[in-house]
């Protein structure tokens, strides 16, 4: 039963795509290829991306300040998370600072990046980092916060080991919560970068839609826009998706019900 669901959800999904692609058609059909390219002509303009190389050039610029700054985001965000959770005080403490980076919109750190920095690698990977920061530090807090305290009071009776402790305890315990952060901070993180890219940077796919849409080269800019979207379906297929499975077939193990 569970497969057959799987693979019905699978053809309603492809059935879904290709609604997607006939309506993208007929707005080409009816705006005209000057503003609306159709799917062929976005095609052949990802085709002349790759011929020329611009496409893998900007895309190992764009990659590498995402994983830079998801990296450092993700770094920090684990380690005041963790200490927020252990520590109530702390939490309470930095509840503010979380509360305003979650609700200041992004165009404006871009815009003070760009102040501080300028323009191009740095200011584009503290921007990430920063707005990454939150969510991790978020979830990884609420992670902690699901531990079973009494495995937490036996460990101190017995006097586990700092590394034990965690080894056996806190990240077991944590892994559905760093899961989420970490697969909500990625998807995060590339929409971020191409942000500050179109903004403030010099080269990477950002500043490639922006110059596209500046001088009207709508099938490029419709071939970025499809790559990003490749790209995002692709993490979330090949990373997000695994990662979630395994860690819902680890509680369904674990379970008291389980056998």
């Amino acid at each position: 039963m569970p497969n057959s669901t799987i693979s019905s959800s699978k053809v309603y999904y492809f059935c879904g795509v290709g609604l997607l692609v006939l309506g993208w058609q007929f707005l080409s059909m009816v705006y005209g290829a000057v503003l609306v390219p159709s799917p062929a002509d976005t095609l052949r303009a990802i085709g002349l991306l790759i011929k020329t190389g611009e496409l893998g050039e900007n895309l190992l610029i764009t990659f590498r300040r995402q994983i830079c700054g998801l990296s450092l985001g993700i770094m920090c965000g684990f380690l005041s998370g963790f200490l927020a959770g252990c520590f109530q005080r702390l939490e309470w403490l930095m509840q503010p600072l979380i509360s305003f980076l979650l609700a200041v919109p992004a165009i404006i750190f871009v815009t003070m990046a760009m102040v501080w920095l300028g323009m191009g690698d740095k200011m584009t990977v503290f921007l990430v980092a920063l707005l990454v920061f939150p969510i991790m530090h978020i979830n990884t807090m609420e992670g902690i916060k699901t531990i079973d305290r009494a495995l937490l009071e036996m460990a101190q009776v017995y006097r586990l080991p700092l590394l034990q402790k965690v080894k056996k305890i806190y990240l077991p315990g944590m892994k559905h919560g760093l899961i989420a952060g970490f697969s909500l901070a990625m998807a995060s993180s590339i929409r971020l970068t191409i942000m500050a890219e179109m903004l403030g940077a010099r080269e990477g796919m950002g500043q490639r839609v922006a110059i596209t849409r500046a001088y009207l080269e709508t099938d490029q800019l419709f071939a970025w826009v499809l790559v990003l979207l490749t790209i995002l379906i692709s993490l979330e297929f090949i990373i997000i998706r695994p990662l979630k499975r395994s860690v819902n077939r680890t509680k369904q193990l674990n379970s008291p019900t389980a056998g």
